[in-house]
């Protein structure tokens, strides 16, 4: 009796164990956001009691830093993650991003931006949800231009010329990213592109970063720290606005996010936006646009579950991204549907100024860490080591060169 008793329980707690599957769902720590993504987090898992997903975030240092290799190395990974495009091919390439492409529907996949899906394709193989599009702008102080009597820099000669009438013995004139890494190297690649550079073919099988067009956007960004019109270090990293909301200086590089924080921290504080200047006046003005991931691990548990997860809060309904995109933040959809749907808020100043930008923009490159550090040296060596903009150029070239020379990984949109 004891036997049979002893299996019945056993029997039970299978059963109960089959049906009931709980999956992880990490991503760096943010104050506004966090809540809208617990705020559908919990009608999932009370739509789906059998599907918990428990979502996890961690401060961004440790996020953007070890946290996430160190898990995946220890094959304590989560099932669903954020991701950057900076990050993309590092679990690309190891086999930990689950193909997704036989849980997207043809009518999902065609609500999504072709370039969205393009940026996120490796070998015809889709490897992440694209979650949001930042393009990257110049903001700047409506006042302080108004009393130096500055119009919109036209070209790069008047943007360097707005800096310095604008600069003070306590005010910049501007502010660039001066630490090296994904961000200065995402917020520097509109100069680069405006100029007509860019870093690798598009085959990813030589470098192209040995160009006029590089020399000239290295050359510019020195020229903003070594002239004193930026400044060398900053309090945080100038993804965070506000040190522009606080004066720190009258012009800053920033993406569409920026806007939200402003009018969320800085509710009186009048400032406008307009594209990055074209590098000769007549010249065509190239924006980038980032925006994180959604991407699943291929070695998790449960997969099924975590994909259909993911689908649903990301590609299936509007609400969702919709809240992130024009309340919660200050963001672009991929997906066409929910562009439509934030038709009003996407046609209000100065996200108007955003949405031409964005006309003309392009998906923040998925290079290797290899490759991003290539292009960092060579900014942070013009900017900070006095190094010529020319022999920076030849030397990131060399070592981008010597990196695909044994580089047997996937190339995004191929």
């Amino acid at each position: 009796m004891k036997k049979l008793l002893l299996l019945f329980l056993v029997s039970a707690f299978l059963v109960v164990t089959a049906l009931s599957a709980e999956i992880t769902f990490w991503k760096f720590t943010d104050t506004y956001a966090d809540a809208t993504i617990q705020r559908f987090v919990d009608l999932w898992n009370e739509e789906n009691p059998d599907k918990k997903v428990v979502f996890e975030t961690f401060p961004w240092g440790d996020y953007t830093g070890t946290k996430l290799t160190t898990a995946f190395a220890t094959g304590e990974g989560p099932d669903v993650f954020f991701i950057s495009p900076g990050d993309f091919l590092r679990y690309v390439n190891t086999g930990i991003a689950l193909p997704l492409s036989k849980y997207l529907t043809e009518d999902i996949i065609a609500d999504f931006l072709p370039e969205t899906i393009e940026a996120v394709t490796v070998g015809g193989e889709i490897y992440a949800l694209p979650l949001e599009m930042e393009p990257v702008a110049l903001f700047y102080n409506k006042a302080a231009f108004e009393e130096k009597g500055i119009g919109q820099p036209q070209d790069w000669a008047e943007l360097k010329e707005a800096a310095a009438k604008l600069k003070t013995a306590d005010r910049y004139g501007i502010i660039v990213e001066v630490a090296p890494g994904y961000y200065q190297n995402f917020t520097w690649y509109p100069f680069l592109w405006t100029a007509g550079g860019d870093v690798v073919d598009e085959n990813w099988e030589k470098s192209t970063f040995e160009s006029e067009g590089a020399i000239a956007a290295l050359d510019l960004w020195g020229s903003f720290v070594k002239e004193g019109l930026a400044p060398s270090s900053l309090p945080a990293g100038a993804n965070d606005i506000g040190m522009f909301g606080n004066g720190l200086a009258d012009m800053i590089v920033c993406g569409f996010w920026g806007v939200k924080q402003l009018q969320t921290q800085f509710p009186e504080f009048d400032f406008g936006v307009f594209p990055i200047p074209p590098y000769e006046k007549g010249g065509e003005s190239i924006s980038v646009y980032g925006g994180w991931k959604m991407m699943l691990n291929a070695k998790g548990k449960n997969t099924d579950i975590a994909a259909e997860f993911a689908r649903w809060l990301v590609a299936e309904q509007i609400d969702f991204p919709l809240d992130w995109c024009t309340v919660t933040n200050s963001k672009f959809s991929p997906r066409y549907s929910v562009l439509e749907a934030g038709n009003e808020f996407y046609n209000t100043p100065p996200n108007d100024v955003f949405l031409e930008i964005l006309k003309t923009s392009k998906s923040e490159p998925t290079f290797t860490p290899e490759m991003v550090k290539a292009v960092s040296d060579a900014i942070q060596a013009v900017m900070f080591a006095g190094m010529d903009p020319k022999a920076a150029a030849k030397g990131a070239s060399a070592a981008i060169n010597a990196y695909l020379s044994r580089y047997t990984g996937g190339v995004p949109g191929k």
